[in-house]
């Protein structure tokens, strides 16, 4: 088992920690997370740091605080320091998988729960960001397997108390929601095995309180700073707000299906087979091991597919425990005592299809067919631009294309074969090495390309070059974030309608809105960035304010808020 853990390790540095550093910031996610790093590392407030100096943070602090020790320990403040908690507790939360999987159905079990787990595009997605969401996600991975352990084990105080700071630990990444699902699904799982007495062996006259204590100091610190605006951030909106809707991510109840299947491609190919083993298997659920992370499963996407504010990342603690499922049926594929074989075999030869396809798309890019951007007609307009960049990015890596064709072309033929004379494992292997290689490669090489080309960090490095010392610089409307985390200081922003600062000063300013301004006495331009941000609508400007110049306009509205949600 150690060295299987050595080899999910060495896996999990591949495909999450090793390129980190290689993407600069452009969508408003990241850099909104990172602006609350900067104000603990820059200024010590670990309680509640305002973000730019001004707005409370809409989550609690724990993936700030691993970020800022992270930063403090390097010495540096960076994209990389910013996004390493993700990296690394993805990482420790596969490898906790894999101990799981390994412990109840062997290591083979384990390698293959991790990597199916590692490999899933939103659980790798969410590993290289600089959002809260893994944070989340690993501390109630660890609460959702600590208490499957310890109702094995039959209990005890101090073990209740582990599981009490699992919970606790939990909140503080992202609210009550992080003890919540784990406690639903733990109370079904009990009622399932009738063994509810079990409640007692987890002495939760003292467990609770003590779970309380560790999310509720942050909590009532922060509330004493915060006050008021505190309370309706963090409370209000985000614990409940959120489900309800109040951030706008609303969407219909079935909409984790379609959401679950993407974001575990292309393993989610072989849902139907595991789908029928599971049936297959419902009388011995629980003597296979398999009823705790089905329930475990069921719990977080039926609590979550009734609440009306939905986004994919937020089913990602669900992720842990198909792998769990998964594996165990692998498990029985590969020693021949599954009857899935079947459906097993259609899903190989449909992956193999969309390895083949995807071969040939990248190897007809690399020798000159633009085939990204023959795809503009089928996409909607405001996509367009983004497919162009693409191409753009695509083509100056040939070289990368040729050999991820050749691996998605050769990964194919490979996985048929291997299948046909049922092979398992090594089809686990094959799909493992082209995925770890795919997402590798996007990881290293075309998402930096992509993401430099929206970006503002060099134009943010010349605005503080061409800026005196101590001169004031602030936004024309509302702030950019991604700006704002490369200024590396605090930039304030005005409404074009009430009156800034006294001259001079410099201001950032929108292109749509320099236009308005343009030839007014006072004002010169000194600099403009190379890209639009992501969106295609924020091409900044930097402008000297002279002496004696009254820049409002009287018709002009300040930018809506960017929200805490992309």
């Amino acid at each position: 088992m150690a060295a299987g853990a050595v080899l999910v390790c060495a896996f999990c540095f591949i495909l999450f920690i090793w390129a980190l550093w290689a993407s600069p910031f452009y969508e408003k996610g990241e850099p909104r997370e990172g602006l609350v790093v900067w104000e603990i590392w820059h200024n010590g407030s670990w309680i509640l740091p305002l973000r730019a100096g001004v707005d409370i943070p809409s989550k609690p602090p724990m993936f700030h605080w691993i970020a800022a020790v992270t930063s403090l320990v390097s010495g540096t403040f960076n994209e990389f320091t910013v996004r390493f908690p993700s990296a690394l507790l993805a990482s420790l939360g596969v490898l906790a998988v894999y101990l799981a999987a390994a412990r109840l159905w062997g290591a083979t079990a384990g390698l293959v729960a991790a990597v199916v787990l590692a490999t899933s595009p939103e659980w790798w997605r969410a590993a290289v960001s600089a959002r809260v969401d893994m944070t989340l996600t690993f501390f109630m991975l660890c609460t959702f397997l600590y208490f499957y352990f310890l109702h094995k084990a039959g209990g005890g105080i101090a073990r209740s108390l582990l599981l009490a700071l699992f919970a606790g630990l939990a909140i503080l990444a992202k609210g009550p929601v992080g003890a919540a699902l784990p406690g639903i699904a733990a109370l079904l799982f009990l009622g399932f095995m009738r063994d509810l007495a079990f409640v007692k062996r987890l002495y939760l006259w003292i467990s609770i309180p003590f779970g309380l204590v560790v999310a509720g100091s942050w909590y009532s610190l922060a509330w004493l700073q915060g006050g008021e605006r505190f309370f309706l951030r963090q409370v209000v909106h985000e614990i409940v707000g959120t489900p309800l809707g109040a951030a706008g991510h609303n969407h219909n109840i079935f909409y984790y299906v379609p959401a679950l299947f993407a974001g575990m491609a292309p393993w989610s190919l072989f849902f139907p087979a595991l789908a029928i083993y599971l049936f297959r298997q419902r009388r011995r659920l629980a003597e296979k091991e398999l009823l705790y992370p089905l329930v475990w499963f069921a719990a977080v996407f039926v609590v979550l597919s009734l609440a009306l504010g939905k986004r994919s990342v937020y089913i990602l603690p669900l992720y842990p425990a198909v792998a769990l499922l998964f594996a165990a049926w692998w498990s029985d594929l590969s020693l021949g005592v599954s009857a899935e074989t079947g459906w097993a075999k259609t899903a190989v030869y449909a992956i193999a299809t969309v390895f083949g396809l995807a071969g040939v798309t990248l190897a007809a890019q690399a020798v000159g067919f633009d085939v990204v951007a023959a795809a503009q007609r089928f996409v909607w307009p405001n996509s367009r631009e983004s497919l162009t960049v693409m191409a753009g990015a695509l083509n100056d890596f040939r070289t990368t294309l040729f050999f991820c064709a050749a691996v998605s072309l050769l990964g194919g033929v490979f996985i048929i074969g291997e299948a046909r004379r049922g092979a398992w494992n090594a089809v686990a292997l094959s799909l493992a090495i082209v995925l770890m290689i795919s997402l590798s490669a996007i990881q290293s090489t075309f998402h930096p390309a992509l993401a430099g080309n929206y970006s503002f960090r060099p134009f943010m490095a010349r605005v503080r070059a061409e800026t005196p010392a101590g001169m004031p610089i602030v936004f024309y409307s509302g702030a950019n974030k991604a700006a704002q985390f490369y200024a590396r200081a605090y930039l304030p922003s005005f409404l074009p309608l009430q009156r800034p600062a006294k001259p001079p000063y410099y201001i950032l300013i929108r292109e749509n809105e320099w236009l308005m301004l343009k030839g007014k006495r006072g004002l010169t331009e000194i600099d403009t960035s190379e890209t639009t941000g992501w969106d295609g609508s924020e091409r900044l400007l930097v402008v000297a304010v002279a002496p004696g110049t009254d820049i409002r306009l009287p018709d002009t509205v300040d930018a809506p808020d960017e929200g805490d949600e992309p």
